[in-house]
């Protein structure tokens, strides 16, 4: 345990913040409390003494700092992967970003295998900042995002299809059996179709050949009857010798578990 001593000229900052209990803190937060309070202290100098004192946490995003609570016991980071992310949203409340792909598989609670690294996507002619510190994908999402522990997050749906439509920025085919089935019982079968609608023949044919792989043959058959009669070749991951062949979906498949 680290001790963290409190002035009395802090005392009213670190109470609202207690009450509170913010993850991320930003100089807007702390004009709004020092305000509350009746205090003339600026909000830059605010922060710095807290930070030198172990209650604020630097980050990379300016004008933000993680709020190391008491509870902490010291001036310990709480391990959130997204807090940097948290850090954007608290200025950028509208940012068109996503938390995607496995990051949104296991934030949805589909995986008990937590990814190595959070994945993120955003819309095309947006640029995410490098502070973030996460793996970014542009991709255009249309069914509206979840909330998650606070974080935009895409619906079982969406990730279905991104998934189909981008195999290699999915980064957890080699435990499939553990996720893609859970997914696809959570999806809302009208939900994949809003979402699937008008990609490319590739991304249904995949998206179809995923569902009836895992076990929703209904979806299967529905998007089966959007495919053309006369289906070309696509490939799901590489280009290899020992890919699985389905003759329904003309689909040589080299990255889920072979059954």
């Amino acid at each position: 345990m680290q001790t963290r001593p409190v002035s009395a000229r802090l005392a009213p900052i670190l109470e609202e913040l207690e009450l509170r209990q913010p993850a991320v803190v930003t100089r807007s937060l702390l004009t709004e409390i020092l305000a509350r309070a009746q205090m003339s202290l600026q909000p830059e100098a605010a922060a710095e003494r807290l930070v030198r004192l172990g209650w604020l946490l630097p980050l990379r995003t300016r004008g933000a700092w993680e709020f190391a609570p008491a509870a902490r016991a010291g001036r310990y980071r709480a391990g959130d992967p997204w807090i940097e992310l948290r850090a954007l949203l608290a200025h950028s409340p509208d940012a068109p970003v996503a938390v995607a792909f496995e990051s949104a598989v296991w934030e949805l609670g589909h995986s008990s295998h937590q990814p190595d690294r959070p994945v993120l996507a955003h819309r095309r002619d947006w640029r995410p900042p490098p502070s973030l510190g996460v793996r970014t994908v542009t991709f255009d999402w249309r069914l509206p995002t979840k909330t998650v522990r606070g974080l935009p997050v895409w619906t079982e749906a969406t990730v279905l299809v991104a998934a189909a439509e981008r195999p290699a920025a999915q980064g957890n085919w080699g435990n499939a059996d553990d996720w893609l089935a859970g997914t696809f019982r959570a999806a809302k079968a009208e939900d994949l179709l809003r979402e699937a609608a008008g990609r490319r023949i590739s991304t249904l044919v995949r998206l179809g050949y995923l569902a009836e792989w895992a076990g929703r043959d209904e979806i299967a058959e529905e998007i089966e009857t959007l495919l053309p009669a006369r289906l070309p070749v696509t490939f799901l991951g590489p280009r290899d010798r020992r890919a699985q062949w389905s003759r329904r979906w003309h689909v040589y498949d080299s990255l889920l578990p072979q059954r």
